[in-house]
């Protein structure tokens, strides 16, 4: 008997949910949506209107579904409590999520960090040679850390969700965690929009839209500006790599997220071949993601993986 789970998976900017059939590690049916920041209510009755549309799509119903797992910015307690997000979504400071969606839903409910998440799809459903060790970096809004072994998270609880704010220096930057250098300051969507709104007040030639992707393609262009911020974008990220593989020893790294998509012709330029590494004939894979946006509806929903 094929089972079922909804896995939602709560961005910066959209929030995703799906279908999946857990065999198969396939999402069946997606829908999408701006994510609610402001409005608790409003954010809830979104999310529960078209995890029911979903569910109605399986064949026998409710019944077949095993629950709905939810991937969340910041700490999620044992009990499915989001202790915070930082201000990402403003009504969630000690919020109830997994209690209100059951009440709301009648389903069994599971939340966790929203990286460790899109970590578990990426190990569950995106590894075929079944690597042990696979770490996913999240290059979004932010940045994202997962960590997780044997396909399962490596810790119980999400404790490492604040590992995108190791210092790397290189920018003067003050992160939302209160101090300069951070990794997080340095690699997302956020920190390159920063530099290009920077560069352009200068007066020099500017690069516009201010968008991530838009410095890719003036970068490949031959902007020199844009070069230049695109450099200290990938040494920065490189650092972070070199400082997660002596910590953590990865089989394989897969970095996702949207800027993820841009990387492709740099992946050679992020491997560091003469820094020491974690023991002799250490080796290791970094890929881009295949799963891409469906990683965290996938990761969300393999909650229910060792449940079943």
């Amino acid at each position: 008997m094929e089972k079922y789970a909804v896995g939602v998976d709560i961005g910066g900017t959209r929030t995703k949910i799906g279908l999946v059939n857990l065999d198969k590690g396939k999402v069946l049916s997606m829908e999408v949506s701006p994510t609610e920041k402001q409005d608790a209510k409003k954010f809830i009755n979104t999310v529960c209107c078209q995890v029911k549309k979903l569910v109605g799509l399986v064949p026998g119903g409710a019944s077949k579904v095993e629950g709905i797992g939810f991937g969340v910015s910041g700490f999620v307690t044992a009990d499915g409590v989001v202790d915070s997000t930082y201000g990402f979504l403003e009504f969630m400071e000690d919020y109830p999520l997994v209690q209100i969606a059951e009440n709301e839903l009648s389903l069994h409910c599971i939340a966790d960090n929203d990286a460790r998440v899109v970590a578990l799809g990426e190990a569950v459903y995106g590894n075929p040679d079944a690597c042990r060790r696979v770490l996913v970096l999240t290059l979004g809004t932010g940045l994202g850390v997962g960590f997780c072994i044997d396909r399962a998270f490596a810790d119980l609880q999400p404790y490492g969700h604040m590992a995108g704010h190791i210092s790397v220096g290189g920018t003067s930057s003050i992160c939302y965690c209160g101090r300069a250098g951070c990794l997080e300051s340095a690699v997302s969507a956020t920190s390159l929009h920063q530099a290009v709104l920077q560069h352009n007040s200068s007066g020099l030639l500017p690069i516009v839209p201010a968008t991530a992707r838009q410095v890719f393609t003036a970068a490949s262009r031959g902007h020199k500006k844009a070069q230049a911020i695109l450099q200290d974008f990938l040494t920065a990220l490189q650092c972070g790599i070199d400082t997660y593989i002596n910590l953590l020893a990865p089989d394989l790294i897969i970095l996702g997220g949207g800027l993820s998509s841009s990387l492709g012709g740099y992946l050679e330029s992020l491997k560091s071949e003469k820094l020491l590494r974690p023991f002799k004939n250490y080796r290791v894979r970094l890929e881009l993601s295949s799963l891409r946006e469906r990683a965290g509806i996938l990761g969300a929903a393999a909650l229910f993986i060792n449940k079943i």
